[in-house]
């Protein structure tokens, strides 16, 4: 009897060959991030005196003094702790930026200017890093190399040559979102936590992240509305996001949130008689830039600011009572499309405009093949994205509100600025979940190549603009 010839196992593609590749993307890309940030340090931002740059500057001297004596006169066991966390805050600057840099703080205000700005771009671009490595995980490698190549030089690398914290609070934003972004698919407890650490982390850096706390409550508020007039039947077995988890879910967000920018909250009460104390809070509400640079002039502390009486403190009740209704909505209309012109919104709109085209076109392929449910073999499921879009709907609206009011004040605002990386992360977030949906369908060969070449676009046309950038300064 003859033996049976064996046949040889077929070879499986190499997994590492793609990450293989996909890093060495990274590496070139990180090397002309690293060059462009240097331009821009050495050549571009070179004034350190006469703008947001020398406040923060103080901040630094300010905060670093706190580890010696503290702003409370009092002593406790957990004193020395509590000081050495991220707190000091003149209401302007916030603590995460001086509390990072507070190291430096031996050094001239020229030196700590140079070191700030290096500083800012090693730990922005290595953040980039990180999340690219973790987004080609989460997403194609195509998808993530667009999402990073879009984002990292659409909007984080101008301002990681700054001595601030706007390139970082952009950065924690995003990270923020995309929890978000999760927890509408399916909401973990454990996931509320991350959730509430990084938005505390991001409210160190900037206080502006209550527009997100804010829509992430109605949607959530909205869906377990939604989902208790349903009946059981009607709720898809696929959907895993479980109402029960809302309440201890919220909690630990809370608990977490709160757990972070505690020792902020307990230094801006006692020195101005308000946790959440900012100005900002008060300036966008009045008329003109010279009031809003007065008001933290004649009010710099918990004395001056108690004896305002309640009904004068500017605020939307006080700006209603003072101006209407329709003054409002006109003055917040007529601010956000301003905001929105001025800031990487509408310089950069062709990158939103292209992530909303990948999204729809995706979304297209994929509710042709729900309406086609009865070829397949495999059910195409949901992703929660109509919340996902929700979400961001009502997030970017009332950031949107805000910065619209204060646009007489503050022009430039970084909270407009800071949606520009959620709005594309959302788009390119569901365009792959759609698309991950349909690989055991019919059109899955038809998703991914039409996908690919929706990624490739911008990759060539952003390399294209860094080779042009890289170049220019040589010629």
């Amino acid at each position: 009897m003859t033996e049976p010839i064996p046949v040889k196992p077929r070879r499986r593609p190499r997994a590492w060959i793609p990450w293989a590749l996909y890093l060495g993307m990274l590496v070139i890309y990180a090397w002309a991030y690293s060059y462009l940030g240097a331009i821009l340090i050495l050549e571009k931002n070179t004034v350190r005196t006469g703008n947001a740059q020398a406040e923060f500057i103080d901040g630094v001297y300010e905060a670093a003094s706190m580890g010696e004596e503290g702003f409370e006169a009092r002593r406790s066991i957990s004193s020395e702790f509590t000081r050495a966390l991220p707190q000091y805050t003149d209401g302007l600057i916030d603590p995460l930026w001086p509390w990072l840099m507070r190291g430096n703080s031996d050094e001239r205000p020229d030196v700590l200017f140079e070191k700030g700005k290096w500083t800012n771009l090693i730990l922005s671009g290595s953040i980039l890093i990180l999340m690219a490595v973790a987004a080609a995980r989460a997403f194609s490698f195509l998808g993530a190399a667009a999402l990073m190549l879009m984002g990292g030089f659409g909007v984080i690398l101008e301002r990681s040559a700054f001595f601030s914290p706007d390139a970082i609070y952009y950065l924690l934003v995003v990270l923020a979102w995309l929890c978000a972004l999760s927890l509408h698919r399916q909401n973990h407890v454990w996931l509320y936590g991350v959730f509430g650490i990084l938005l505390g982390l991001a409210f160190l850096a900037k206080p502006l992240v209550w527009p997100i706390i804010a829509g992430f409550l109605l949607v959530s508020l909205a869906r377990t509305i939604v989902r208790s007039v349903r009946s059981r039947k009607e709720t898809p077995l696929e959907d895993l996001w479980v109402s029960g988890n809302q309440l201890v879910g919220l909690s630990i967000f809370f608990t977490a949130f709160m757990l972070v920018v505690g020792p902020r909250l307990s230094y801006a009460s006692e020195r101005f008689g308000d946790p959440f104390h900012t100005y900002e809070k008060y300036m966008v509400w009045l008329d003109s830039p010279v009031e809003a640079v007065r008001f933290p002039r004649d009010y710099p502390g918990v004395d001056e600011l108690s004896q305002i009486p309640e009904g004068e403190k500017p605020g939307l009740i006080w700006f209603v009572e003072n101006h209407g209704v329709s003054e409002l909505f006109s003055r917040a209309f007529e601010g956000a499309v301003a905001q929105s012109k001025a800031s990487i919104l509408g310089r950069g709109g062709w990158i939103l405009l292209y992530g909303f085209l990948v999204f729809a076109v995706i979304a297209g392929i994929h509710r042709w093949t729900v309406m086609r449910q009865d070829e397949e073999v495999w059910r195409v499921r949901g992703t929660s994205a109509r919340w996902m879009l929700l979400f961001l709907a009502s997030a970017s609206a009332i950031s949107l509100f805000y910065t619209g009011i204060g646009n007489v004040i503050i022009p430039g605002n970084s909270m407009t600025t800071s949606l520009f990386l959620p709005i594309l992360v959302t788009f390119i977030w569901i365009a792959e979940r759609y698309r991950r949906q349909l690989q055991r369908s019919h059109r899955a060969q038809l998703v991914n190549r039409v996908y690919a070449v929706l990624m490739i676009l911008p990759i060539l046309w952003i390399s294209i603009r860094i080779v042009q950038a890289v170049t220019a300064p040589l010629g």
